[in-house]
Formats: structure tokens, sequence, C-alpha cells
């Protein structure tokens, strides 16, 4: 239940922050996604299970302010964490280079994913903001997954095998 009530929290401040701290570090029009890179980060130290629901929770809290189209972040979000949680069990997670660098590659993959989905329903948006929110993502992700990796390694934050 810790371990939940501590997700949860993490989500909801990084969302706050999200929507009101980073929209001052803009630059080119793009600024960091902390909720987004926080699920990414999480989800390469966390299980396929719990990497979907987190996927769906950040994708529908990012949606609430996404006035265009509600449930792509949803969609874009669950898929990037499956990706990213398939990353995690291939790797050393004690090593952070991989999951940094994956946590750039998904943040275009995503871009580009929301953009080819406002095109279909003909919503156009700017494409070269993609790339400007990679790079920060990336800035982010650096500190973001040291603090990941930590808080999975907690007692509380380690899933227990039941038989």
């Amino acid at each position: 239940m810790k371990k939940i009530l501590t997700v949860v929290f993490l989500c909801i401040l990084f969302l706050i922050l999200d929507n009101t701290l980073m929209p001052l570090l803009k630059i080119n029009g793009a600024y960091p996604s902390l909720i987004f890179t926080f699920a990414l980060c999480y989800s390469v130290v966390s299980s396929p299970k719990d990497a979907v629901i987190i996927g769906v929770f950040t994708g529908a809290l990012q949606d609430l302010y996404f006035f265009n189209g509600f449930g792509i972040n949803m969609l874009s979000n669950m898929l990037m964490c499956v990706v990213a949680t398939n990353i995690g069990k291939n790797i050393f997670i004690e090593k952070s280079f991989l999951p940094i660098v994956s946590s750039f590659l998904l943040s275009i993959l995503k871009g580009i994913i929301v953009f080819c989905t406002f095109f279909l329903v003909k919503q156009y948006t700017n494409m070269g903001v993609i790339f400007y929110q990679a790079i920060y993502n990336l800035i982010v992700s650096i500190f973001m997954y040291k603090f990941t990796y930590k808080l999975s390694q907690k007692e509380y934050m380690k899933t227990e095998w039941k038989f």
C-alpha cells in the first residue's frame, strides 16, 4: 500500500510541477515532461504490470490538461512504458546510461505518435518541438533515473513473491 501511495503522490507532484514550473523553462516552445520521464524511469526498474498501470495513470493525468485529444497520452505513455520495461529486463538497471538514452529515444517516439495521431484527425501541431522536448527529457532523466532507481531499492517498493 505504501508503494502505491508513494507512486501516486510522486505522479501528482510531477503533474503539478509540469503544469506550473516547467512552462517557465520553455525553449523554442518545448519544456520537459517530468511525469512522463518519471513513468519511463519507473518502468525500467519495475514489472510489466506496473509499467502498464503507471503508463495509463500518467497518461490520464496528462490528458486532463490536453484539450485537443483525450486518450492520446494514455495510449502513447502506456506503449512507451511497456517498451521501457522490456528495455529494463534486458540490461543491468544499476547502470544508468541505457535507460537515459532510451528515455530520449522513447520521448521522440511518443512525440511522433502524438503528431501522427493528430495529423490523422486533422489537428495540426508543430513537429519541431519534439526534438527539443526529447533533449530536455534526456537532461531530466539523468537525475530522475538515479532518484527512481534509489526509490525502487527501498524495502517497501520491492515486490514480494507470493506462492
